[in-house]
């Protein structure tokens, strides 16, 4: 009796996005230092658009000892590599986010309480493309920003234009 033995065939696993970056950095001659490597991981960890001062308390939260400077340092590599994108609410603060050409999005930012929100831009692709075309212009990404109010604070002001019109009615 002969059998015949079938190989296994694996497919390749997706990289992390952690593993993707630091291979982006090692492709580009740059050192995987402890500290990139904890500041990268952290970042990657937190949810929403993280302040450099956001991330620098998360790692001493964590038990790492890394100067804020060594925090601005790797972002601005982090930026330069083309891995991470910098972004600007109107708070005078620089926000930082993976970029992923893939999951493309607006920000829309209430400029009450500064809460952001993605918004994908599958909605307004066709603007961003059309207005690239009509200006012979080759469109790799963008970035848009959105301001206005969000719900809570909608409601919150009409709230308080509210009590304020009762005050003025009550004799």
């Amino acid at each position: 009796m002969h059998t015949t033995m079938h190989k296994k065939t694996s497919r390749p696993r997706e990289l992390t996005p952690q593993a993707k970056i630091m291979r982006t950095l090692q492709k580009q001659g740059l050192k995987l230092t402890r500290q990139r490597k904890v500041i990268l991981e952290v970042f990657l960890d937190m949810d929403g658009h993280p302040s450099p001062e956001e991330i620098h308390r998360e790692i001493h939260r964590q038990g790492h000892n890394l100067g804020i400077s060594t925090v601005y340092r790797t972002l601005k590599v982090l930026v330069e590599t083309g891995v991470v994108r910098k972004l600007e609410f109107g708070d005078g603060q620089g926000r930082y986010e993976q970029r992923d050409e893939r999951t493309q999005h607006l920000h829309l930012v209430c400029k009450q309480c500064g809460q952001t929100f993605e918004v994908p831009t599958i909605a307004v692709d066709w603007l961003f493309e059309e207005l690239a075309e009509n200006h012979a212009f080759a469109l790799h990404s963008h970035t848009a920003y959105l301001y206005g109010l969000c719900d809570a604070c909608i409601a919150e002001s009409s709230e308080n234009r509210d009590n304020h019109e009762e005050e003025r009615i009550t004799p």
